[in-house]
C-alpha cells in the first residue's frame, strides 16, 4: 500500500496497482473508427519487458565497482558538492553492465519522458494552435494521432541523448526516501543530439532514483553510483514535487508539510552552463539555492 498525499495535505492509503492510471492514453483511431492499441502494445513489448530484466539487476545492487581518487581534489568544489546532499568519499563507485541492460535502462527512461498525460497534452496543444498553418490537417480529431506520432519521434531522440550520457544511480544513503508524484519524471529541456545542459531526475524506489546528465565524455559502460544524504534527498524530492498535479505518493508515511510547501511550486535552479572554447562550464550559484 502507498500514502497518497493530495493537494490540500489529505491523505488517502492504496495499492500501486490503482494509482496513476489513465485508460486509452496511447490509443489511436483507424481510418474506420476502431481503436488501435499497437503503440501500447509496443511499449509494452520493447521497453517495459527489457526493463524488467534490467531492473531485476539493478536492485540486488551487486556488482559495485570502487575506484581509489588520485588525492582529495578541490577543497572548494568538494565542499559545494557535499553542501548540494551528496556523500564524498575518497573513491568513485560505478556498476558496470553489459550494453543491452544499459540500452533497456535509457530507452525505459526516454518513454517515462513523453508518456505521461501532461506531454502528450503539450504535443496535442501545440497541434492545436498551429491548426490549419503548414500540412496540418482542420479537423480537430486529428490533433490527438498527430500528437501520438510526435511522441514516438521525440522519444527516439530522447533515448539517444540519454544513451550516450551519464546515468547515475542515486542510492539514498539516510532515514528519507524519494517522493513521487503524478506529474511523471523531472526533466529540464533542450534536450539535443549535440550534448547540452540538461537534466533528468527519476525516481525509481523509494532509496533508489536515475539522474541523467548527457555531459562530454560520459561514463557509458554502466551506472555511476551517487549517495545522497537527507538534504540530498529533499533537494531531489522539490523537484518531483514540482511537477505534481494533483497526487504525491509515498511508501512511508509522507511529510504532509515538506509536500505542503513545495506542491507545484518551482525548485530552485542553482546552476548555469554555457559552453567556452568548445568546453562545458558549469557554475553553481549558491544565493540561488534553496532547496528546504
Amino acid at each position: 500500500m502507498l500514502h497518497v498525499v493530495r493537494t490540500d495535505g489529505t491523505t488517502f492509503r492504496a495499492p500501486p496497482s490503482k494509482v496513476g492510471v489513465e485508460g486509452e492514453l496511447y490509443t489511436r483511431l483507424d481510418p474506420s473508427g476502431a481503436k488501435d492499441r499497437e503503440i501500447e502494445r509496443w511499449f509494452s513489448r520493447e521497453i517495459e519487458t527489457p526493463f524488467a530484466s534490467a531492473l531485476s539487476q539493478v536492485l540486488t545492487l551487486d556488482g559495485i565497482q570502487r575506484r581509489k581518487l588520485p588525492g582529495r581534489g578541490d577543497p572548494i568544489q568538494r565542499k559545494e558538492v557535499q553542501e548540494l546532499g551528496f556523500i564524498v568519499g575518497d573513491y568513485d563507485e560505478r556498476m558496470p553492465l553489459a550494453t543491452p541492460v544499459r540500452i533497456a535502462i535509457a530507452n525505459y527512461l526516454a518513454a517515462l519522458v513523453v508518456r505521461s498525460p501532461s506531454y502528450l497534452t503539450k504535443l496535442t496543444d501545440w497541434h492545436r494552435a498551429n491548426n490549419g498553418s503548414g500540412d496540418l490537417p482542420v479537423d480537430p480529431s486529428t490533433f490527438r494521432g498527430f500528437a501520438l506520432e510526435n511522441m514516438l519521434y521525440l522519444y527516439d531522440v530522447y533515448r539517444e541523448a540519454i544513451a550516450d550520457g551519464y546515468i547515475i544511480l542515486m542510492i539514498a544513503d539516510c532515514d528519507r526516501e524519494f517522493l513521487f508524484a503524478d506529474g511523471g519524471v523531472a526533466a529540464r529541456e533542450p534536450w539535443s543530439k549535440r550534448p547540452m545542459p540538461f537534466d533528468l531526475y527519476a525516481p525509481l524506489t523509494p532509496k533508489l532514483a536515475f539522474n541523467v546528465l548527457p555531459l562530454p565524455d560520459a561514463y557509458t559502460g554502466g551506472l555511476w553510483i551517487s549517495r545522497v544524504n537527507a538534504r540530498g534527498v529533499a533537494r531531489y524530492n522539490r523537484m518531483m514535487l514540482a511537477g505534481a498535479k494533483r497526487f504525491v505518493f509515498s511508501k512511508s508515511p509522507p511529510p504532509i508539510d515538506f509536500i505542503a510547501k513545495h506542491f507545484g511550486v518551482p525548485a530552485p535552479s542553482p546552476f548555469g552552463s554555457r559552453w567556452v572554447d568548445g568546453k562545458l562550464e558549469t557554475k553553481y550559484d549558491r544565493s540561488r539555492d534553496r532547496p528546504f
